[in-house]
């Protein structure tokens, strides 16, 4: 009779060891895919904000190109024109130090 008890003992530990283990089975399984997913979900975002630095890092440069054409000398002098302005035919010459207005001369 003891016999049997141990048997049955041993038999109903060996069943419930082997459902948890099919419970772990499926949990980390189950953990393993979400972790997976969540880390997919990412990865995409990530992706998505490297292609964002990308265009913008474009734009930077295009936006210093333009910022270099339009501040050349060149494209000054041509707007000034257009505005009315006449080109400078002799160097100016500073005034008098004690003088309320002055002009300063460029020379190139």
């Amino acid at each position: 009779m003891c016999k049997v008890n141990k048997q049955e003992k041993i038999r109903k530990i060996c069943n419930l060891v082997f459902v948890l283990c099919c419970f772990m089975l499926v949990g980390s399984t189950v953990a393993r895919i979400y972790f997976y997913n969540d880390l997919a979900v990412k990865n995409r975002d990530l992706k998505g904000v490297f292609d964002r630095q990308a265009e913008l890092q474009e734009e930077i440069a295009l936006l210093k190109y333009e910022d270099s054409m339009l501040s050349s000398i060149e494209y000054i002098e041509s707007e000034a024109v257009k505005l009315g302005f006449v080109p400078l035919q002799e160097r100016l010459i500073s005034l008098d130090i004690s003088s309320s207005g002055q002009v300063a001369s460029l020379s190139r």
